[in-house]
């Protein structure tokens, strides 16, 4: 983060305020990323498979791009670049042949935040510049007795003009990320979860640090006195006990990265299932990260304890499992939209695009707009656009068709109630099938797991109706099933369900 200036006549407060914002925070959120890390996780992904002219053509430029725009040696968040192949193949099952067009967005991704980096950090340089230059004037000026409002007001015009820029690099760079990420997710079946904390976004590991400190702020005191307590041992002493543990493992510096990065996860899970007040709905999965968190720490112990006759696993096991099904659930639910849009008659650019736009949290019924990409605020979404216009080649982003526009023109009117993807999935299968809920989650996870969840179709739609809510848990136990065999899954599933969600 370049530093706020030290100015002797200019409250850099006063600044902000007046200006509309903080063009230096902004910066740092930017800056906070790490293209090095990502660009070395592209490589090793694209060296593991065999490449084709055309993935490399496409490799060495995103490395150019890089080069051009990254100087520093090293990162601060190294990445376990050979881990994370062989996660992606077994746990994710990534086909092998998939691995060097990963490296390839991997690498995009990586040169498009080195580029938001140089960008922004002159931004912020340039200002500073100026802001210096401008408080030396009105020294000047004041020893003078010159008036200086004219000065002052001039430093809050550079001051929002430049807020305005590095929020706009800022938007693009999110906006190339969420494209890179659904293409991630839809074409290769991967869910890139290693760069969550060097992406320039808050990841888990930065919310696992956050949640250590507020656990020793709110909740460590009482964890111990409650385990001191004597008596014996209930499941409410068990979790404090387990809370405990993860607290000392997350704070040891000695301990192994990976236990230590686990055991955040766990603290930041408490925190939000205990969070109160409004939340955000999760853009691909629907409910949010209260929702999330509670249904992490009810599997969580599940997992522990031996979920439906599987092994008990370790405590750090059943978290990387919920990490891995997770990842499949985004990664299965992104894919599962686009092919949906796909068999309504819509170009696979095209739904990549739309998909990409509801993954980063636009509405679906927000899709269209007068020779732009979004319908901005309350507007009158798709179904308003098909009452007004006979196709909507003036209503769409270049990057659709005029049969992509139709597309959307046709099923706007069902999509405008759906907020998530999740929601658009079962949805546009409702819609091509006239299927329930429940079905359309079973097709889901059938069509995600191939032989293993087949049966899920049958389990789900024979009484559990799971709402979109449920999709994370579905897709945690399909990612457990794949890891076990699957044999289970589609035997037990539909009770977990019914209890979990009291059908």
């Amino acid at each position: 983060m370049t530093e706020y200036p030290s100015l002797t006549h200019i409250s850099i407060g006063a600044l902000i305020g007046e200006a509309g914002g903080d063009p230096w925070q902004v910066d740092a959120t930017v800056q906070s990323g790490d293209p090095g890390a990502i660009s070395d996780l592209g490589r090793a992904f694209y060296n593991a498979g065999a490449c084709t002219a055309e993935t490399y053509a496409e490799f060495e430029q995103a490395q150019a791009r890089f080069r051009a725009s990254w100087n520093r040696e090293n990162g601060e968040h190294p990445i376990n670049d050979s881990a994370e192949v062989q996660r992606a193949t077994t746990r994710l099952m990534v086909q092998r042949e998939q691995l060097p067009a990963i490296g390839v967005d991997l690498s995009t991704t990586a040169a498009n935040l080195a580029e938001i980096h140089r960008f922004s950090g002159m931004q912020v340089e340039n200002l500073n510049a100026e802001l210096h230059y401008i408080d030396a004037l009105i020294d000047q000026a004041l020893a003078h007795d010159q008036d200086t409002s004219a000065l002052e007001d001039n430093a809050i015009s550079v001051t929002s003009g430049v807020l305005r820029q590095v929020e706009a690099l800022r938007d693009d760079y999110g906006a190339k990320l969420q494209a890179s990420l659904t293409d991630l997710r839809a074409e290769h079946g991967y869910d890139p979860a290693p760069i969550e904390d060097v992406d320039g976004e808050l990841g888990p590991e930065q919310r696992g640090r956050g949640s250590t400190h507020y656990y020793d702020t709110n909740q460590r005191a009482k964890d111990e006195a409650l385990v001191n307590s004597g008596g014996p041992m209930t499941p409410e002493k068990a979790d404090a006990s387990a809370r405990l543990r993860d607290f000392a493992s997350a704070t040891n510096p000695a301990a192994d990265p990976e236990a230590r990065r686990l055991a955040g996860e766990r603290l930041d899970d408490f925190r939000m299932a205990n969070f109160v007040g409004p939340l955000p709905k999760d853009p691909i999965l629907g409910g949010d990260a209260r929702t999330r968190a509670r249904g992490r720490l009810d599997l969580q112990r599940q997992l522990e304890q031996g979920l439906y006759g599987l092994p008990p696993m370790t405590v750090d096991q059943a978290t990387q499992q919920l990490d891995d099904g997770e990842q499949f659930a985004r990664s299965t639910t992104v894919k599962r939209a686009v092919d949906a849009l796909v068999s309504q008659g819509m170009s696979r650019q095209g739904a990549d695009h739309t998909v990409s736009e509801v993954a980063g949290g636009v509405p679906w019924s927000d899709l269209i707009k007068h020779d732009s990409g979004l319908l901005a605020g309350a507007g009158a979404g798709i179904k308003g656009m098909a009452d007004g216009a006979s196709d909507g080649r003036h209503y769409v982003p270049d990057v659709l068709t005029a049969e992509d526009a139709g597309v959307l023109l046709r099923v706007g009117k069902h999509l405008g109630t759906a907020g998530t993807v999740i929601d658009g999935v079962l949805t546009l299968n409702d819609l091509a099938h006239g299927a329930k809920p429940g079905e359309a989650l079973g097709g889901f996870a059938g069509g995600a797991g191939g032989g293993a969840f087949g049966a899920w179709v049958a389990t789900v739609a024979a009484g559990s109706v799971v709402g979109p809510e449920g999709t994370f848990m579905a897709a945690v136990l399909a990612s457990v099933g794949a890891a076990a065999g699957g044999e289970w899954a589609g035997k037990k599933v539909g009770g977990l369900f019914d209890s979990a969600f009291g059908n």
